[in-house]
């Protein structure tokens, strides 16, 4: 049996025609809710199969074999690169097919929860960009491009952030390249949030200062620094880190928190008498911000308790579940202000392209141009290794 057909025998879409069957018959009274619970429990069930079967299944590679899923490792088994300070166990093997990495997202390890977090912070983020479609015209509203802007970079965070913890064990290659595009992601994202709050959060009194007019430029230049300093904090430290590289990586993403902040702290300072409801929400989403800071240069709980957390728990872990509540506070602090601005005389003015959509696409053909070049600085540098280990 070959390799396609095992993996059609391994997969048969019955619970999908099964359920479809019911729903066209006259005399079944549809219900949505009990139809999405069975189809999910259905789904579960055949994915549970394909992943017990393939451990069963080999794909021939070159000369080699290869599992399509394989049972975790500890520390000891992979790279150096691939270790985490006080995470002993649940490892996936490096060199396995694509394929394997993604159907690992159901598999118990250590990277799992990580990806997971922040899929589910995708989801709810595209949730959100719905309903915000719903009552705005996003795309033939000018005024609502701020907002589009913001949501698709925010989008791109969770993307990329997803992306690169799912094949960070492919290969040395492969996870340099992929969290370079994380540390993408989270420049891109830095801007896109500057471009909401200097929008639609702004007091009155700075919508013709300085720092309204210079907002997005500077915002385009930090976002870029957030995915330059990130990368060179991971290209050019090696494992075990030293305490300088969280600098560069803190350090930057803190200069253009600080930065996307300033219309929220410049509000909190006149508002005397507590009467701007949004605010809640936007202070809400510093103190997660401030938290999710703490988890991610701490190390705790691990730190404490090595291996316990290796699996769930972990504080890379907890910094993904701050960071959606960080997102998510914020678009409700947003939708409040936006609301607001309709009254203001800042819906006078017309957002332009370039301050909007024209902003990200610049930054993000900066950071793929920073991608590109780290990665071929990575590839060289690993292929001289290589030689000199030969």
């Amino acid at each position: 049996m070959d390799n396609s057909h095992a993996l059609q025998e391994l997969w048969k879409p019955t619970c999908f025609t099964d359920e479809l069957s019911n729903i066209c018959k006259p005399e079944t009274r549809f219900n949505l809710g009990t139809w999405i619970t069975d189809w999910t429990t259905r789904t579960r069930d055949q994915t549970n199969k394909l992943l017990k079967n393939s451990f069963k299944l080999s794909i021939m590679k070159h000369k080699g074999h290869i599992s399509l899923l394989r049972p975790t490792t500890t520390k000891h088994d992979v790279p150096v690169l691939f270790q985490e300070p006080h995470v002993e166990t649940g490892f996936r093997h490096p060199h396995q097919p694509w394929f394997y990495y993604i159907c690992s997202i159901f598999q118990k390890h250590n990277e799992c929860m990580n990806v997971w977090t922040h899929l589910i912070g995708l989801l709810l983020t595209v949730s959100r960009t719905i309903e915000f479609s719903n009552e705005y015209d996003l795309i033939g509203n000018p005024h609502m491009w701020p907002l589009s802007a913001g949501l698709i970079t925010m989008i791109l965070m969770y993307l990329c952030s997803t992306c690169a913890h799912c094949f960070s064990h492919k290969s040395e290659l492969v996870h340099y390249t992929g969290f370079m595009i994380d540390y993408a992601g989270i420049g891109i994202f830095g801007l896109g949030s500057t471009i909401i709050h200097y929008a639609y959060c702004i007091h009155d009194t700075m919508l013709n200062s300085s720092l309204k007019m210079l907002s997005v430029p500077i915002g385009v230049i930090l976002g870029a620094l957030v995915c330059i300093c990130c990368t060179v904090s991971k290209v050019f430290y090696k494992r075990p880190y030293p305490f300088t590289r969280k600098i560069w990586q803190i350090g930057s993403v803190g200069g253009i928190y600080t930065w996307l902040s300033l219309p929220i702290l410049h509000r909190l300072f006149l508002d005397k008498d507590g009467e701007d409801v949004s605010l809640y929400h936007h202070t809400s989403q510093m103190i997660w911000f401030a938290l999710a800071g703490f988890f991610f240069g701490s190390d705790i709980p691990q730190r404490f308790f090595p291996g316990k957390f290796d699996f769930v728990g972990h504080s890379h872990q907890i910094f993904h579940i701050c960071i959606i509540l960080v997102t998510q506070k914020q678009l409700d602090g947003v939708h409040l202000d936006i609301e607001k601005y309709h009254r203001t005389p800042a819906f006078v003015d017309e957002p332009s392209f370039m301050e909007t959509f024209g902003a990200v696409i610049s930054l993000t053909i900066v950071c793929f141009l920073n991608v590109f070049i780290f990665h071929n600085v990575v590839k060289y540098r690993l292929g001289k290794e290589n030689v000199k280990q030969e």
